[in-house]
């Protein structure tokens, strides 16, 4: 598929752009697309998208799909990006689906934290007292 891939890029360079895209590190790709399976092929002409759904990864075929086959396909508009909304739309989403996991982890940590935090706190000022107090207090001498 690589080699085919690469092959299809040289072949139609300055005709038709083609991209590789790892959406297992870009998330939000993947998100807007509705990448489910891999490889998955995508075609866009003209504000529209195309899916291939052919098993066939050879060069001949990914070549034919762009230049011609694509126009058996049943176009969808592609998806606008995401915007800041959506964003946190889905972020919440799934810390309400993992706050479980959240609970059971992050809490017992960050309750590790505040504890160990305290602790040095605690240290740091009896040595600061240690060290301001190491004179004593003077003893009063009395006359009689």
């Amino acid at each position: 598929m690589n080699k085919a891939w690469t092959e299809l890029a040289s072949e139609m360079k300055g005709t038709i752009n083609i991209a590789k895209v790892d959406v297992t590190t870009n998330s939000k790709t993947r998100k807007r697309f509705k990448i489910e399976g891999f490889p998955t092929l995508i075609y866009f002409k003209n504000g529209k998208m195309y899916d291939y759904k052919s098993n066939d990864r050879s060069l001949e075929a990914l070549k034919n799909f762009i230049l011609e086959s694509y126009k058996n396909v049943k176009p969808s508009d592609a998806p606008t990006p995401l915007s800041y909304a959506d964003i946190l739309k889905e972020l919440a989403h799934e810390t309400f689906l993992n706050i479980d996991r959240i609970y059971k982890y992050a809490f017992p940590a960050l309750a590790l934290i505040s504890v160990i935090s305290f602790l040095i706190g605690f240290i740091f000022c009896l040595a600061l007292c240690k060290m301001c107090c190491k004179k004593g207090c003077p003893k009063s001498k009395k006359k009689d």
